[in-house]
């Protein structure tokens, strides 16, 4: 996320007195719940969505899902709970977003101005911002605290194997399920599984879901990847993927 940091500093600000959702540090409120469904609860129910505006947000895969809820909240609310932060100059804007609609340029107006405008903007929607108490602050650091903690854990070797095993527990999922569709009278579909990456295929498509690690001992550069194949290469890159990850060493 290219803007993570400058939406963490507004949500810091923010939040010392209104309530907020900033999805990196409340992923875990999604745990076990439907993620599409997740995702757009909380811009559907919110009496101010902030966007921080680049050409690309809309078109990648998270960005998408938000775009079609703010959409969606603001056919509701005649756009009235839709404030812009442009963080990239441009001229391109979703054609959805009415020509008058008002964009703040983040260059112009710097953190405190931004975040400032926003308080207003709440509280025109009937938002009550109420002073950071010392309770309060405590929470937050708190909160804070155990974010940090629960990141840094992720990348000790406890971290990495426990990683390790849902990746391998994603690619068994979608093994069975893809033998559930075939029990169903929907034959045709073959998938290979194993540790690091899945792979299925039929006649007319071919997928392949990996899992990748660079460095055994950490998680930099490290992803889920999903890559669509023709059917007639998708067998040379099993192959491939095999002969890789069997000539690969551990180096955890």
């Amino acid at each position: 996320m290219q803007d993570a940091g400058l939406a963490s500093a507004i949500n810091d600000k923010l939040s010392e007195g209104l309530k907020t959702f900033f999805f990196p540090p409340s992923q875990e409120e999604l745990a076990g719940t439907d993620g599409m469904e997740s995702m757009r609860e909380p811009f559907l129910r919110s009496r101010l969505n902030v966007v921080l505006y680049r050409p690309k947000w809309g078109h990648t895969p998270w960005t998408g899902v938000e775009a079609e809820a703010v959409k969606d909240a603001c056919l509701e609310n005649q756009y009235k709970n839709l404030f812009v932060l442009v963080v990239e100059p441009t001229h391109d804007f979703p054609i959805w977003v009415p020509n008058n609609h008002v964009r703040f340029n983040y260059a112009d107006y710097g953190l405190e101005q931004a975040t400032g405008a926003i308080k207003s903007r709440v509280q025109e929607r009937g938002g009550e911002y109420q002073p950071l108490t010392p309770l309060r602050k405590a929470e937050l650091l708190r909160a804070e605290q155990e974010y940090q903690w629960d990141r840094s854990s992720m990348s000790s070797q406890e971290g990495i194997r426990a990683i390790r095993s849902e990746a391998e527990n994603l690619m068994r999922e979608i093994e069975r399920q893809i033998g559930d569709i075939n029990a169903h009278g929907h034959e045709g579909y073959e998938c290979e599984a194993n540790q690091q990456f899945c792979i299925v295929r039929s006649d007319q498509v071919g997928m392949i879901v990996r899992w990748k690690q660079q460095y055994g001992n950490s998680l930099d550069g490290s992803a889920i990847e999903v890559e669509e194949c023709q059917p007639l290469a998708i067998q040379q890159r099993s192959t491939d993927s095999i002969a890789r990850h069997s000539a690969a060493p551990d180096q955890s």
